[in-house]
Formats: C-alpha cells, sequence, structure tokens
C-alpha cells in the first residue's frame, strides 16, 4: 500500500538534481552533501511515493519508467520556485534602495516636483536622490553623462535628444514644443515686448529660422534658461520661449500664450540609464511611472 505521507521538499529537490546527473556522486557534490545522504533522500522519497525511481544498479545510473514520468515536471516546479525566490529578493531590495536621477531644473521644478508624492505613495521604500544636469547638454556634459550612468554614480537621466553610446539604453519620454507665452495678458504687440531668451538653446535656432521676419525685430534680452526667464518676467507683459508641458503648472497657468509662434523640436526628451540584460526592479518602476505621468498630462 502506498504511503499518503507527502514527499518533502528537500527530498523532490535532491531528486531533480540526481535525476539529470550522471552518479549520486556526482549529485552529492552539486548540492555539497555526502553521497549517502543523496541515497537516504531518494529511498525516502520513493518509500513516500510507493515507488522505484531509479534502478538498483551499481553499474547503471538510470531512472526507472515511473522515475522518466516525472522528473521534467519536478525539474520544471524547481525552476518556477527559483524564479520566486529571486522575485522576492528583488522585491525586497527595492525596500532599501535609492534611485540617483540627473534631471534638468526645469523639468522638475515646473513639471515633476508637482507629481513625486503620487511616485512615493506606489513606492514607498524608493528614495530618489535628485541633482541636476542642463536641459541642453553640450557635447563635455554629455561625456559627462555618460560616464556616471556607466560608472553608476547616476540611475537615471532625463535630457534633451539622444547620448551616442552602445553602453546606454534610452526611451524617448516626450517631444518637447516650444510656446511663446508672458505672465500677463496685453494689447501690446508681442512682437514689440521684451524677450527673455535663452539664445544658445535650440528652440531659438529652429524659432528664428522659421520666423526670421519677427526674430529681427525682437528686442532680446539673453538669460541662461527658462527658468530665469520666468523669473524675470514675473508681472509684466514680458515674453519666453516655453515648453508647453511646464504650462501645467499651477504657477504657470493663467500665463498669456501665443499658439502661432511656437515651434517643435525635432528630438525628444530622452531617459537614459546603463545598458544592462535586466534593469534594477526601482529603475523599472519609476521609468514607467513617468511615463505613464506625462501620457497622462
Amino acid at each position: 500500500m502506498k504511503s499518503q505521507k507527502q514527499p518533502s521538499l528537500n527530498a523532490l529537490r535532491v531528486f531533480a538534481v540526481a535525476a539529470t546527473a550522471p552518479s549520486f556522486k556526482h549529485a552529492a557534490q552539486q548540492l555539497n552533501v555526502s553521497q549517502s545522504n543523496i541515497t537516504r533522500q531518494i529511498q525516502a522519497l520513493e518509500e513516500q511515493l510507493g515507488t522505484r525511481l531509479f534502478q538498483r544498479d551499481n553499474r547503471v545510473h538510470a531512472l526507472t519508467a515511473a522515475g522518466q514520468a516525472i522528473a521534467a515536471d519536478v525539474s520544471q516546479l524547481f525552476n518556477e520556485l527559483d524564479r520566486i525566490i529571486e522575485r522576492a529578493r528583488n522585491l525586497s531590495y527595492t525596500e532599501h534602495t535609492t534611485l540617483k536621477l540627473a534631471v534638468p531644473e526645469s523639468f522638475l521644478r515646473w513639471w515633476l516636483s508637482a507629481r513625486l508624492a503620487e511616485f512615493y505613495s506606489l513606492y514607498p521604500h524608493v528614495q530618489l536622490h535628485f541633482t541636476t544636469i542642463p536641459l541642453f547638454p553640450e557635447p563635455g556634459s554629455r561625456a559627462h553623462v555618460i560616464a556616471e550612468l556607466q560608472h553608476e554614480s547616476l540611475d537615471i537621466a532625463i535630457h534633451y535628444g539622444p547620448l551616442k553610446d552602445k553602453t546606454i539604453q534610452q526611451q524617448p519620454l516626450y517631444q518637447p514644443s516650444y510656446r511663446a507665452v508672458s505672465a500677463i495678458d496685453s494689447s501690446t504687440a508681442w512682437a514689440s515686448r521684451v524677450w527673455h531668451i535663452d539664445v544658445n538653446a535650440p528652440y531659438w535656432a529652429l524659432f528664428k529660422r522659421q520666423q526670421p521676419a519677427l526674430t529681427k525685430q525682437l528686442q532680446l534680452r539673453p538669460v541662461g534658461n527658462s527658468n530665469i526667464a520666468i523669473d524675470l518676467m514675473a508681472g509684466s507683459d514680458q515674453v519666453t520661449l516655453l515648453d508647453s508641458l511646464y504650462l501645467q503648472h499651477p504657477q504657470l497657468q493663467e500665463f498669456s500664450q501665443a499658439p502661432e509662434l511656437s515651434v517643435q523640436l525635432p528630438d525628444a526628451i530622452q531617459l537614459a540609464v546603463k545598458q544592462r540584460q535586466r534593469q534594477p526592479v526601482a529603475v523599472i518602476a519609476f521609468t514607467k511611472w513617468l511615463q505613464s505621468r506625462l501620457h497622462k498630462g
């Protein structure tokens, strides 16, 4: 009569290894136990199952018909168990991780910061450590970002345009469109106002090509970035070109806009990470959350 006692997990794992090993001796070496331990575990399993799993011939290490019938399923069982354990370890990793991000100050200030509470509520054990980088990095800055990602001083970098390096994996987030805006509405023609412009930015070069007659007559006040422009034009009808995404910010929603004075850049804002066969769970979580929020607006 077959025993009704459930086989032990340890005995099943020993069988899974022994079924593919050349001998019990090799199975013992793989599991770092004695050969007699392997023999005892197999005998106990056979008793619990009520059937022989291995031929009892010292000259031949072979499975019986019953052993062959269950070997593949037992092996698959432990492969799945190993996958579950690995997943649990990855989840445990996210409980004590800090993501190091380099982002443009304007993106952080006018869009991302207002949405971070949602990310922390979804992933309370993932801490975000921010540093800022130029939105439009020069070649030297790009090389620095690549090196920081390669050496894992950074986990994620957000910037305009692709980084040309095969060790970096990149995903487009959105394609920026810049629009003429003013802090207050005014009857003064847009062309007659003071414009605060980052004259080195690619959106200004493109705007000049598309609006040559207008740009020749503008009174320009060069600034280093959009944040400076917004601060300088506060409370006035002065103008800057601003990423349309930022106009969702409560402080900017009342800005007067000139949709006809806009330009869309050819490249996307990119999210860059180090190329890996498998990305850390926290990196995947932040990336998917960010893409989802940009899609929602």
